[in-house]
């Protein structure tokens, strides 16, 4: 990028003399070339940073949509293990109940034996 040779305002030749304000031109002319951009630069560089900022947005977006996915699934996850363990919970009462069953007939038959000797 060239930048062209900065005009010291009169006010500034005329306080600081011609030698200064020259030098001084020169100084700030090669920091501005070392450190500043073209508007063209400028320009592309907001053009990227918009593109950027809808890419995050876009982003941010999917993020949510995950975000409540996952949300939706836990608690569909939840309500199975709800209805597993009362499933579960339904067959050892069964289970047990059997079992006591065939514990009482099991008695009742070996009293019944006692007796018929």
């Amino acid at each position: 990028m060239a930048v062209r040779q900065l005009e010291i305002p009169v006010v500034l030749r005329r306080a600081w003399g011609d030698e200064a304000a020259d030098a001084f031109a020169v100084w700030l002319t090669s920091v501005l070339e070392e450190r500043a951009i073209s508007r063209d630069e400028y320009r592309q560089i907001l053009s990227r940073l918009d593109i950027l900022e809808h890419d995050m947005a876009d982003l941010k977006a999917d993020v949510q949509e995950l975000r409540r996915e996952i949300g939706e699934l836990r608690k569909e996850m939840n309500e199975r293990f709800d209805r597993m363990y009362h499933q579960m919970v339904v067959q050892t009462r069964w289970f047990i109940g059997a079992l006591v069953v065939i514990g009482t007939v099991i008695s009742t038959l070996l009293a019944i034996g006692q007796f018929v000797r």
